[in-house]
């Protein structure tokens, strides 16, 4: 099994420039607001019904990038079930010398610096001494949409005092009912060492049901037709009548499903799927979770096409940024996995390594603004990946001359009079390729290193 490394932290802190990537006023953003809407750009595509790949073709990208391990993808089902302590010991030292204490002064909560007496406390309760010369991997559900943290702490890890919205601690968050392979625990307990789909990290325990058995964990099988969430976020419950919230699911999250709405029964007509619980142990139950049967939800995946892009990806327009799914919203990169995940195409969490997926339609190094666009000019729009450092983005299509794109957005960057001056979007947000242009890193356009295509070979000459 392959180790699943996560990407080395320089590119973490290249996508902080989020931050600051950009350059211009924060008008330069605002789209009409036809623009706004997916019709505008389904309606420039010449047949956007045409599904670009098929489900046979999707199941053989992705299992081909499974295979691949630069994109850090994992089935976790497929993981082996005893690992050394030396194999476990590598994770834990890549973890601290990509994320732990170093020359450069982290800020904790309150802007206090974490000194020694902090990170010494962490390294205790890594408990890393308490692992064995051969260790059995665990399997477990998340119960809930559950932090994934490069250390077991819900301290802060800042560049700066009031740097509140980044924090270098948070990897991700995982969706409920996620399957995850658990390594180890913390000293106290209170957090799990796992391996996710897409990444590795520590989740606490209280959002984990923890299976008795492997066959406990994969005791339903393989979910070849699953109930897929295709709307931003659909509430699940634990009733038919719908008074008891279990929990939010998020794009893009697949649950098995058991009994369809019974149209001869109009009262609360829903859906029936199979849901994660645990019991009074902390072992994991499966029991029956209710999705009215109005809510925005799909059986299978959705056909891959043009129209369906526009429409999933516009879902989430305006919603929050948040780095590491912070305070409920989304980074780039977890944008474009959810958006996705709705077709059952497998993506890595990164934005560098999201990048590394499709096809590559041109070599950007060293080309001119006017080379760009034409390499632009021949994407597909809607399923194109566009890439700067640090950022990822979904492009839309060319209007009145410019090319457009929609993505989730922290904030931009202007020149003032003394010196750059920072504004904030912090949503997902319509924008053309000339965002920032003036400042003092350029447009989008200018710092574009990577244009990939999400479909078949035969689009690259179209």
């Amino acid at each position: 099994m392959k180790s699943n490394k996560r990407p080395f932290p320089t590119s973490i802190l290249i996508l902080l420039s989020v931050a600051i990537l950009l350059g211009s006023s924060l008008q330069a953003h605002a789209v009409s607001k036809r623009m706004e809407g997916p019709l505008f750009w389904i309606n420039k595509v010449k047949d956007p019904n045409r599904v670009l790949l098929t489900p046979s073709e999707i199941q053989k990208m992705n299992e081909k990038n499974l295979k691949r391990q630069d994109l850090l993808l994992c089935r976790v089902k497929d993981m082996k079930e005893e690992w050394t302590r030396e194999e476990i010991l590598t994770f834990l030292k890549e973890d601290w010398e990509g994320f732990g204490k170093a020359d450069r002064v982290r800020y904790g909560k309150q802007g206090i610096p974490l000194d020694d007496s902090f990170w010494n406390a962490l390294k205790e309760s890594i408990h890393q001494d308490a692992l064995k010369e051969k260790n059995r991997l665990l399997f477990g559900l998340t119960i809930k949409r559950a932090d994934v943290r490069v250390f077991p702490t819900e301290e802060l890890s800042m560049n700066t005092p009031t740097n509140y919205d980044f924090d270098l601690f948070q990897h991700s968050t995982i969706a409920p009912g996620s399957l995850v392979g658990i390594h180890h625990f913390s000293r106290d307990n209170l957090w799990a060492y796992v391996q996710t789909p897409f990444i590795r990290g520590w989740i606490r325990t209280i959002d984990l049901a923890i299976a008795k058995s492997k066959n406990d964990a994969f005791s339903q099988g393989e979910i070849k037709e699953p109930l897929v969430i295709t709307g931003n976020f659909v509430r699940i419950f634990a009733d038919p009548l719908f008074r008891q919230p279990v929990f939010s699911a998020q794009m893009g999250s697949a649950f098995r499903i058991l009994r369809f709405p019974d149209q001869a029964k109009p009262y609360k007509p829903h859906y029936t799927i199979s849901i994660p619980f645990k019991d009074a142990d902390g072992r994991l139950t499966l029991g029956n979770g209710y999705i009215p049967a109005n809510e925005d939800v799909h059986y299978g995946f959705l056909p891959y096409t043009q129209k369906n892009l526009a429409q999933q990806a516009f879902k989430m327009l305006h919603q929050p940024y948040g780095w590491g799914e912070m305070s409920g919203g989304r980074d780039c990169s977890r944008f474009i996995m959810d958006l996705f995940n709705t077709f059952g195409i497998l993506m890595p969490r990164n934005s560098n390594l999201q990048a590394r997926m499709g096809i590559p339609l041109g070599v950007l190094e060293g080309k001119t603004i006017e080379e760009k666009k034409k390499i632009l000019d021949r994407a597909v729009p809607l399923a194109t990946l566009l890439r700067m450092p640090g950022h990822i983005i979904l492009y839309l299509g060319k209007h009145e001359g410019k090319h457009y794109a929609i993505h989730s957005i922290w904030g931009i960057q202007k020149e003032g009079k003394s010196g750059p001056v920072y504004q904030k979007i912090g949503k997902v947000a319509v924008t053309d390729l000339n965002l920032g242009k003036g400042g003092p890193n350029g447009s989008l356009l200018h710092r574009l290193t990577e244009i990939r295509l999400i479909g078949p070979d035969s689009e690259v000459t179209r």
